[in-house]
């Protein structure tokens, strides 16, 4: 019970959950809903058609606790890595409690870069563990965020530090950390012998021809590093649950065992969807990330003409993270623009530290919808 009354209540939700209520009261009244962070056109036909073939194939019986090995040897060619680095999930944030829950332990603390998605935190609390938050820095003049090497050097030097989490591209912020960035970081996590979990998940939704520096090219051993991915934003299957996490065969055996007690393992239609997903994805995305890299243009483009707004630049996901003076409280900010505007934005305090009095938009929507929503905007901040 202790572990039940410790958790904290998202914050996104509680919007969510009002946001209903009011469409419950009023169904004639048009919401515009941005707060959840999913793309808006739902899984591409090619994938449900593989998944819908394999339950009319029979798939629908009891798989490997580690997942699929098609899928596995999919995600092997993908990585270059040996199948038995792979263990596949119920999603990335099933990847995310499994990892918590298999390795961390009451009285052990984790350091979380913030502001993320309030997830990690909640996982590690719940695995009974302690959570030191530690903001990025944003510059201005540049809007852009870094990290704050001097507060994650002081918080690695706690004994009881076990796991460092990062989250790049990051959900809030849009930031994507460099190369020097995330080798320094690894480098920090060996010399103190701390696991390094890096949540890759919008690994391929980037702008302005920026790469990703996964933590895979940069460390030495996975027995220091675990990356969690998944197809939920990559390729529009949110409510699939697939996800899967990549460390060193040895551990990853011993988690697909765990996984046994928890989930069994993910459901196999949906895995075989999954490998379809990989061999035939790719003009998919390079199509999704075109669209959203135009529909970011756009809105940074509207935001930066409302008086007042401070945005940073988004690098890659498809979130516009900004503050305004009237959002200094984030939850009643998105609370009272639900209810006066009928637009739903996430609030930034629900992503930690760092994150109060800003908010988020998700900006994988149709631009007509995403401009209704940037004029009631503005209407009602300056009315």
């Amino acid at each position: 019970m202790d572990r039940l009354e410790a958790m904290t209540p998202s914050e996104i939700r509680e919007v969510h959950n009002h946001y209903q209520s009011l469409q419950d009261t009023d169904e004639s009244r048009v919401f515009i809903p941005l707060h959840f962070g999913e793309p808006d056109l739902g899984t591409p036909s090619f994938i449900v058609e593989a998944g819908c073939e394999a339950l009319r194939n029979g798939v629908v019986f009891y798989e490997n606790n580690s997942g699929r090995p098609d899928l596995k040897l999919a995600l092997a060619a993908h990585y270059d890595l040996a199948p038995e680095h792979f263990v596949v999930t119920c999603g990335a944030m099933q990847a995310i409690s499994l990892t918590m829950l298999a390795l961390l332990a009451p009285g052990d603390r984790v350091i979380n870069v913030t502001p993320s998605w309030p997830n990690f935190t909640e996982a590690a609390r719940l695995a009974g563990a302690e959570v030191l938050e530690i903001p990025l820095r944003f510059d201005a003049d540049a809007r852009s965020f870094s990290l704050d090497f001097d507060r994650l050097r002081e918080a690695a030097e706690d004994a009881h530090v076990r796991m460092l989490i990062l989250n790049s591209p990051s959900n809030p912020t849009g930031w994507v950390i460099r190369a020097d960035e995330m080798k320094n970081l690894y480098e920090l996590c060996r010399e103190r012998g701390i696991l390094f979990v890096s949540d890759e998940i919008y690994d391929r939704i980037l702008f302005d021809d920026r790469r990703f520096p996964s933590a895979l090219g940069i460390a030495d051993s996975l027995k220091d590093l675990i990356v969690i991915n998944g197809f939920s934003k990559t390729y529009c299957m949110t409510g699939w649950r697939i996800g899967y996490l990549i460390t060193d065969p040895a551990r990853a055996s011993q988690m697909a065992r765990m996984q046994e007690f928890i989930v069994s393992h993910a459901p196999g239609a949906a895995q075989v969807a999954a490998v379809v997903a990989l061999e035939k994805g790719d003009a998919f995305v390079t199509e999704s990330v075109r669209r959203y890299s135009e529909l970011r243009d756009l809105v940074a483009r509207r935001l930066s003409g409302i008086d007042g707004i401070q945005l940073a630049r988004t690098e890659g996901t498809f979130y516009a993270f900004f503050r305004v003076p009237q959002s200094a409280d984030s939850v009643l900010f998105c609370r009272t623009l639900l209810e006066e505007a009928g637009v739903v934005l996430a609030p930034g305090r629900a992503f930690g530290a760092g994150g109060e009095g800003w908010v988020r938009l998700c900006f994988a929507s149709e631009p007509n919808r995403l401009n209704e929503a940037l004029d009631r905007l503005a209407d009602f901040l300056y009315m």
